[in-house]
């Protein structure tokens, strides 16, 4: 889970919160807001909670975090109730990695598809991002070998020989039609 900031073209400071699955990077929940707060990234723990059955999941659940105080107050109240299988983890803190998956989602998002838009504020931010994020998490992916998130999500396994016999074949053709072209 993490926050990252969006400007539209207000100058307005835009929050966006996204909670992403580490195998699949499918963003579960997300949120945008004009604030920077523990109490929306609580909601969209409770949102992905709920809506993905995560309480069924056994073991339990890491969710991994950075140190920020968006983390902190309502989150930690959610997770360490008795009747939730979710165990924070800070990154670097807790354990040795960082929490990249989730910044990798959140540079996608910003590169494809937020900085090619003209957004005028949070309201268009918003209506903009219920439709980029389900085209998001239905894109090929290449660390998926392109598998898309939800694929994946769904229990595809990602095989990086998939395209192995193709890709020798397409090689071998070039090999052949290159040369004949001036």
């Amino acid at each position: 889970m993490d926050v990252t900031i969006y400007r539209p073209l207000d100058h307005s400071k835009v929050y966006l919160y996204f909670l992403v699955d580490n195998f699949s990077r499918y963003i579960l929940a997300w949120k945008a807001s004009l604030t920077y707060s523990a109490k929306i990234s609580f909601e969209n723990i409770a949102e992905a909670y709920k809506n993905y059955n995560l309480n069924a999941v056994v073991p339990g659940i890491d969710l991994i975090t950075d140190g920020g105080s968006e983390n902190k107050g309502d989150v930690d109240k959610f997770v360490n109730n008795p009747d939730t299988n979710i165990q924070k983890l800070v990154a670097q803190t807790d354990i040795i990695y960082s929490n990249s998956m989730v910044e990798a989602v959140n540079k996608r998002i910003k590169y494809d598809f937020l900085f090619r838009e003209k957004l005028l504020n949070l309201h268009h931010v918003n209506k903009y991002l219920a439709w980029a994020v389900p085209q998001y998490n239905h894109k090929p992916h290449s660390s998926l070998y392109s598998l898309t998130p939800a694929e994946a999500l769904d229990g595809l396994i990602p095989d990086k020989n998939m395209y192995k016999q193709a890709l020798k074949v397409a090689a071998q053709k070039r090999k052949v039609v290159n040369p004949k072209i001036s």
